[in-house]
């Protein structure tokens, strides 16, 4: 008698992944040092070029001539019959005769505005190469005092040339600028005298200055674009704000020294010997006041009460160049010397969006998310770090990481201690701790900050879940196994009676029947039920077993009362010829009939031995017996 010869070993083992946080890659650039986009914006600012220069629509302007006529002054009948004349001829659109009559007007009466007008409204219709001469025209004209309607005309033609003209001098300004910069810069910079209404003109022109190495005429050209432009005027006077900075910055660099030491008079006496030209700069007063709070109030943090752009420019004159050093530190992996020279910048300016972004980039990479998160938090602010957000969420998700991954790595080690088989004790301690794990899941998804980490709780609930039902149904099939086990260990030497054999059936039929009781509960996994089918296949296989060493153990006893008679005979020719003939022949009768009813009642059971073992028995007693 064997046992089932296998291990009960927990079979369905799926992996549960861990939360898995995406690299960050620092691709924002801070511009307040090397203004770099001016390539990315001319490229942008050429494609847009090409663009209406290829679908550019026609705008038919009609100048109301009859409402002009009233402001013509009374110059005698020769000269006013001749800005008639070319009135009449504008009216008919004989633009070439109405252009003389008005350029003849004109060399008498040069400053005459509405002449001037028409003539630049001639030379627009005649859309020749004079469009350019007649934007010239109008230039004057864009700074005088003119009646309501006049100057309507005017703007509304200008804005017309200005439409025409400017993408061909961005095209013109984009193939000339990498071969000769200077004389691109210089035919940009005549274009705008013409018309300084392009922001985005003056945007481009100031930041090729300086890009050339000419901060003061670049500053010149934001602060006028900021001034007279009517389009991207938000973006040049943020230009001139920076271009400001960067004149400021080598002024301010001994007090800014001065100031992270913790000099802060000499901090104050270095700010007095800026020279005058950068002394009206509003920033400049904004450090001074600044140094003074940390004199009157050095244990408080300085956050002075001032406007978003003039903090922030506070903020970049005292931190730029150490953030920038910081930058550079961390792409070359140095990131405790970065997080050491960052964390000093914020114990001076810990308002500063830009240091808390790049602090919370180096806090990450370092592995501390929390105090990340909250640096993060305060760069979201500025919506210039387009890159924030992206930050967050990483973070976010390294802090759920922290929380949850250690949770996933225990019940994968778990599992994985189930790879060698184990016992149906072994699966109830491995359960309950399981169990154990399931009861802290609530609180870590209150804890979760991102959706995936509340998805990745919300899986590995589901597997803990399924895997406790799975527990539930292996302890049982375990026991079942166990419990057999037990059962034929009773038998390690083989079955030597009736009685021991007897009580070998008892209990195989009692697991039978739990077998059974088992197999009929819902919700069993395939597994399972395979397993179930197996072991009653097994119990089902000993019991026949069982019932042929019963049927054998029969026959054996059965030839041994044969053979003890034989051996208490004097005779060894027949067994009727001892002192007690009628006994021997009673017990040779019950042997006979026990032989001949196992014979036909044990049919399925008896082995090829036993068998002719019974028909030898039962030959001998039917011969003797006659």
């Amino acid at each position: 008698m064997t046992g089932t010869g296998r291990d009960h070993t927990f079979q369905e083992i799926r992996p549960v992944r861990a939360l898995q946080t995406p690299a960050f890659e620092l691709t924002e650039i801070r511009e307040h040092q090397g203004f770099a986009e001016h390539d990315r914006r001319l490229e942008e600012l050429a494609r847009e070029a090409a663009v209406q220069a290829a679908s550019r629509s026609e705008l038919l302007l009609a100048p109301l001539v009859d409402s002009l006529s009233e402001m013509t002054l009374d110059l005698g009948d020769e000269f006013e019959d001749l800005l008639e004349d070319a009135r009449a001829n504008v009216r008919e659109e004989n633009h070439t005769v109405a252009r003389e009559l008005l350029e003849e007007y004109l060399e008498r009466y040069p400053e005459h505005q509405e002449a001037r007008y028409l003539r630049a409204y001639c030379l627009f219709r005649l859309d020749g190469e004079d469009q350019e001469e007649a934007l010239r025209i109008l230039r004057p004209l864009r700074d005088e005092p003119l009646e309501a309607g006049l100057r309507d005309r005017v703007g509304e033609l200008r804005r017309e040339l200005r439409r025409r003209l400017t993408p061909g001098e961005i095209s013109a300004y984009s193939r000339t600028v990498g071969n000769d910069p200077r004389a691109a810069l210089t035919r940009l910079e005549t274009y705008l005298e013409l018309a300084p209404e392009e922001g985005t003109l003056s945007c481009l022109l100031a930041l090729g200055q300086a890009r050339d190495g000419d901060l003061d005429k670049a500053l010149a050209t934001a602060e006028r674009g900021a001034a007279e432009a009517d389009g991207d005027k938000e973006h040049v006077a943020a230009l001139a704000r920076r271009l400001r900075l960067a004149l400021l910055a080598p002024a301010v660099r001994p007090a800014v020294d001065a100031l992270k030491r913790g000099a802060l008079y000499e901090a104050r006496a270095a700010l007095s010997g800026i020279e005058p030209r950068l002394r009206d700069c509003v920033v400049l007063g904004d450090l001074d006041a600044f140094i003074g709070r940390l004199i009157v109030r050095p244990s408080e943090p300085a956050v002075p009460p001032l406007p978003a752009d003039r903090l922030e420019d506070l903020h970049s004159l005292i931190a730029e160049p150490d953030t920038q050093q910081a930058t550079r530190l961390m792409n070359a992996g140095r990131l405790e010397e970065a997080e050491n020279l960052l964390a000093r910048q914020m114990s001076l300016v810990p308002g500063f969006a830009w240091l808390n972004f790049l602090y919370a980039v180096c806090l990450l990479r370092l592995g501390r998310p929390d105090e990340a998160a909250a640096c993060a938090e305060t760069a979201r602010r500025d919506p210039t770090i387009t890159q924030a957000e992206d930050l967050l969420k990483v973070i976010r998700l390294q802090q759920d990481a922290v929380l949850i991954n250690p949770v996933v790595a225990e019940y994968v080690e778990i599992m994985q201690s189930l790879g060698g088989g184990t016992s149906a004790d072994r699966l109830g301690a491995l359960r309950s701790r399981l169990a154990l794990l399931e009861r802290r899941l609530p609180e870590l998804r209150r804890a979760a900050r991102t959706d995936a980490g509340a998805q990745a709780l919300q899986d590995l609930g589901k597997e803990i879940r399924d895997r406790l039902t799975d527990f539930g149904e292996a302890m049982a099939v375990s026991g079942l196994f166990d419990t057999y086990d037990r059962v034929m260990s009773t038998v390690q030497g083989g079955v030597r009676s009736d009685q021991q054999a007897d009580r070998l059936a008892g209990s195989l039929d009692a697991l039978a029947t739990e077998i059974k009781a088992v197999s009929r509960r819902p919700g069993q996994t395939a597994a399972t039920r395979e397993r179930l089918d197996e072991l009653a296949k097994i119990v089902s296989a000993r019991r026949g077993e069982l019932d042929r060493v019963k049927t054998s153990l029969k026959v054996s006893d059965l030839v041994r009362r044969f053979n003890r008679l034989a051996e208490e005979q004097t005779s060894p020719y027949t067994l009727l010829a001892g002192t007690d003939p009628h006994r021997v022949r009673t017990e040779l009768a019950a042997i006979l009939e026990q032989a001949t009813r196992l014979r036909r009642g044990a049919r399925s059971t008896l082995e090829d031995r036993d068998r002719t073992l019974l028909d030898d028995l039962i030959g001998a007693i039917t011969r003797t017996l006659r």
